[in-house]
């Protein structure tokens, strides 16, 4: 696991289940699970092979009844190493899927849903006769990518020229630009059906830590007029795909000024910066323990059965991301919308502008009546951020309060 100990607190989660988790935890994370008893260090976790060797050595050792992976680049070694150990849960097959869009786009478009026209982008000549067929804009992205990382939006022959001279990410995949705001359905899926769905819809967008803009959610509550319909596409598309009996969801949906729903993709996972978190202060829903107890202790599973917030209990989120510069200082004494503050910016440390969504420096939980609120509030505090954050170095001379943030 490479996740911070407020995201999957696995001890607390178990304390009342008779389940013994035994952690594998990168080095960077580790000292926040130091005091899990039967938690390991691995300098390698990313890559090397140190958490697969360590994996195999503990099951060796301890024969386990679940393997939990919830981190997406965890999701493809976790389902194989399920295979090896004859360990029920996702199998490999299902967590491509989910994993590789191409493969994705092209199950949920047999079943009669709409995706945007997409390619496998192997060779540059790829990306050149898709361009040719179905001109400008497209978005170029890695097929296994998380976070957006890697993500661009061609808009013409010199982004395109750009991408080329930088070269083409790994198992890249082309799509047709789609207009229209972004909505996202999170939800667990426990025996086989969905048993808990939330809607919201993106302040900004997924590339906004490219631009010094935040990047936030709002829930729709249960009578917003979209939300029954996107908790219905979103059963199509997971009834499309090889979806686990037991897992978290994130699906990503256009919603196009002619009123078409289009995918933009689903992730077999919980989604990221401070979903959960959210869900749970517009709900108490812990959309995270449900899913660890879903497969680890099936019998103390809570019954949800909650789809989309209730009406004048919304939450949502925000998070801000680095500049180029050393943070000089974050701000205080949140407004009282604020429900939970993540602070993960160092202060004195260096930083070269963001780098992925899901890599943030402050964040930021929030509530509100509605998503309108719920906006409202985020544009609020983007100012009062604004205000009080500082940015050293890179900026020019002297100290220089961060730019607005829309």
């Amino acid at each position: 696991m490479d996740s911070d100990y407020a995201d999957t607190p696995y001890d607390k989660w178990a304390a009342d289940t008779g389940v013994r988790p035994h952690l594998l935890v990168s080095a960077d994370k580790f000292p926040q699970y130091r005091h899990v008893p039967d938690a390991l260090s691995l300098p390698g976790y990313r890559q090397g092979g140190d958490a697969e060797r360590a994996a195999l050595d503990l099951a060796g050792r301890t024969p386990p009844d679940a393997v939990l992976a919830r981190m997406e680049g965890d999701l493809l070694r976790a389902a194989r190493l399920r295979e090896l150990l004859g360990v029920p849960g996702q199998d490999f097959a299902s967590a491509l899927a989910f994993r590789d869009k191409v493969r994705m786009k092209t199950l949920v478009r047999r079943s009669g849903l709409e995706v945007p026209e997409f390619a496998p982008v192997r060779v540059a000549f790829d990306l050149f006769g898709f361009v040719r067929e179905h001109g400008y804009p497209v978005v170029v992205k890695p097929a296994f990518g998380s976070g957006s990382t890697g993500t661009q939006v061609l808009r013409g022959p010199a982004d395109l020229d750009r991408l080329l001279a930088g070269g083409l990410p790994e198992h890249a995949e082309v799509e047709r630009f789609v207009e229209g705001p972004m909505y996202v359905v999170d939800g667990l899926v426990a025996a086989g059906a969905p048993v808990a769905t939330f809607v919201s819809r993106y302040l900004n967008d997924c590339l906004s830590f490219r631009d010094g803009m935040y990047l936030g959610s709002a829930q729709l509550t249960r009578d917003h007029p979209l939300t029954d319909r996107l908790i219905g596409y979103a059963r199509r598309v997971l009834d499309a795909l090889p979806t686990p009996p037991c897992t978290t969801f994130h699906l990503e949906v256009f919603h196009t000024p002619d009123d078409r729903l289009v995918l933009c993709e689903v992730g077999s996972r919980t989604g990221g910066a401070l979903t959960a978190p959210a869900i749970r202060a517009a709900t108490g829903i812990d959309l995270d323990e449900q899913w660890f107890r879903a497969q680890a202790a099936p019998e103390s599973v809570t019954e949800a059965g909650v789809h989309g917030v209730a009406p004048g209990r919304s939450a949502g989120w925000v998070v801000f991301y680095p500049e180029r510069g050393t943070l000089a200082a974050l701000p205080k004494d949140p407004p009282p919308f604020v429900a939970e503050e993540r602070l993960r910016g160092t202060v004195g440390a260096a930083y070269q502008g963001g780098e992925k969504s899901g890599m943030y420096v402050a964040g930021y939980v929030l509530t509100g009546s509605d998503d309108q609120e719920v906006e409202r509030h985020a544009q609020e505090l983007a100012r009062w951020y604004a205000a009080g954050v500082r940015w050293t170095g890179h900026h020019g001379e002297g100290d220089r309060a961060a730019d607005a943030l829309n």
